[in-house]
């Protein structure tokens, strides 16, 4: 009788085990919008901040230091992060590109493992329609008086409690996007620190400051989503992660190659699956999706990023050799690559100067405009402010920095013949990078090209709408393929 009961529980675990190993984990991935690496206090970055939700996080989590964004721009890295591409794959160099093709998302990959997948707030992604829709934050990046509120975060993790369903939910902030209005700067004047590239002057310190303020209503959201996880018991079975984004819409941030554009916070809490720790290894934005398919048991899909989870649960300490970084707009082009030790950027020799309209454009009246027009101003007369300005202005064609020792970018070792070797390889590299991607320089944005397409069109006398229209057709088979992806994609959103 007891040999008979002792089986029988035998019998039972064995059936129970594999059901309790397969149990997926949920994800929640917070993101900030235009906000530099440097705005938190876990980064000890020498800077003021007041992250406290944010800086608690980072102390519960892994924590990579070298982490970046292809593109310092909302369209390019939301799509990276959501597709797992890079811009030579994606087609998206800057905000106003559509993709050179249909791309499966983290909706679509964790979707067919079983998941719910929700957006909450900010979109500037064109299959955002994959997505479940999470009501309660402002979806515009540029309103005046963005607001948000939980409610639909809650109602969202409580349907997918109910249903026994995992869940993927992105709560996409807006904060801390210009205009800069949220919160009262003026508390943060005095208490800004001005980072070594920048030149200080009034506008400078008040773009600082509103951005301050801004980053502090970012981290009640974080603090508000972390709150609701652990009050409804999810934590334990939850990855958390924390995304900053690119940097502010200050010069040499947003729009530009250095690392207060490209590199970002990632943070990545799982309660007893991750040990809170600080890495140094190499990853990137598209490397995010790819890792997520990965903790949640599905196989690794054909794109540009790759898992990290052996980094995650303390396996490894490495990742990739390099970070592969961008910069096309405004007819201006650059490529960077960027390993643990430095960064290599190579800016060829073009008719073209950097230019940003919203920073550059002398009708501009936004407050970092404004800076950007003191900095010039105090450049007459001021070396320092000069060489920062010039900074921006002019770029030799090779640029090297030893992140370790100059992580803001402000001694070019390029030139010196210490240093050759090392230009050498990592130009190597980077023109490797570019071959396998069949990445080129432009100087003409792809948007741009199609316009003076259709142009060109129009005066040789055709109709570029029936030329699109004609190759939209297509062949019969083309469109039974699309025909069946959309039944496929209407299928999944009714199950949904």
């Amino acid at each position: 009788m007891i040999k008979a009961l002792y089986t029988g529980v035998l019998l039972a675990l064995s059936f129970t085990s594999p059901i309790l190993a397969e149990e997926k984990p949920n994800f929640v991935i917070v993101l900030a919008d235009d906000v530099a690496w440097s705005s938190f206090g876990c980064n000890d970055a020498g800077l003021y901040t007041n992250t406290p939700n944010i800086d608690k996080l980072a102390k519960q989590s892994v924590r990579f230091t070298n982490f970046s964004g292809a593109v310092a721009q909302c369209g390019p890295i939301r799509h990276e992060l959501y597709t797992g591409l890079l811009p030579p794959t994606s087609g998206i160099y800057t905000n106003g590109n559509k993709p050179s093709g249909e791309f499966n998302n983290i909706a679509n990959y964790l979707g067919d493992l079983g998941y719910r997948v929700g957006l909450a707030g900010k979109s500037h992604f064109k299959r955002v329609t994959d997505f479940i829709d999470i009501p309660g934050f402002a979806k515009d990046a540029n309103h005046e008086e963005p607001t948000w509120e939980m409610s639909g975060v809650k109602q969202f993790l409580e349907t997918s409690k109910s249903e026994n369903k995992p869940f993927c939910m992105v709560v996409a902030s807006v904060n801390a996007h210009h205009p800069w209005t949220i919160g009262d700067y003026k508390t943060y004047l005095d208490k800004v620190v001005i980072p070594p590239h920048m030149v200080d002057t009034p506008a400078t310190r008040e773009s600082l400051a509103r951005h301050a303020a801004e980053v502090e209503d970012l981290d009640k959201q974080v603090g508000e989503t972390m709150k609701i996880i652990d009050e409804m018991n999810l934590a334990d079975n939850t990855v958390f992660i924390f995304l900053s984004e690119q940097g502010t819409s200050l010069p040499n941030g947003k729009w530009s190659i250095y690392d207060y554009g490209t590199k970002g916070l990632c943070l990545a809490r799982w309660p007893g699956k991750f040990s809170p720790t600080v890495t140094d290894a190499v990853a990137m934005y598209c490397d995010i999706s790819a890792t997520l398919i990965d903790i949640a048991g599905g196989d690794a899909p054909a794109i540009d990023g790759r898992s990290f989870y052996s980094v995650l649960k303390g396996e490894a300490s490495d990742h990739r050799d390099h970070a592969f970084l961008v910069h096309q707009a405004g007819g201006f082009m650059q490529r960077a690559i960027r390993s643990k030790e430095f960064k290599l950027i190579w800016s060829p020799k073009q008719e073209n100067p950097y230019y940003v309209d919203t920073i550059m454009n002398p009708s501009r009246n936004s407050i970092f405009a404004v800076a950007w027009r003191e900095w010039l101003e105090k450049a007459k007369t001021d070396s320092d402010a000069q060489m920062k300005a010039d900074r921006l202005l002019i770029s030799p064609e090779f640029e090297l920095y030893d992140l370790k020792n100059d992580p803001w970018e402000m001694n070019n070792l390029a030139t010196n013949p210490e240093y050759a070797q090392v230009v050498k390889q990592m130009h190597e590299k980077l023109k490797a990078d570019m071959k396998e991607m069949n990445d080129e320089f432009s100087s003409i944005d792809p948007k741009d090209a199609k316009k003076a397409k259709k142009a060109k069109m129009k005066e040789q006398g055709q109709d570029p709408k029936k030329k699109k229209s004609a190759k939209k057709k297509g062949s019969d088979s083309d469109q039974s393929d699309k025909a069946d992806k959309k039944k496929k994609r209407e299928k999944k959103k009714a199950e949904k």
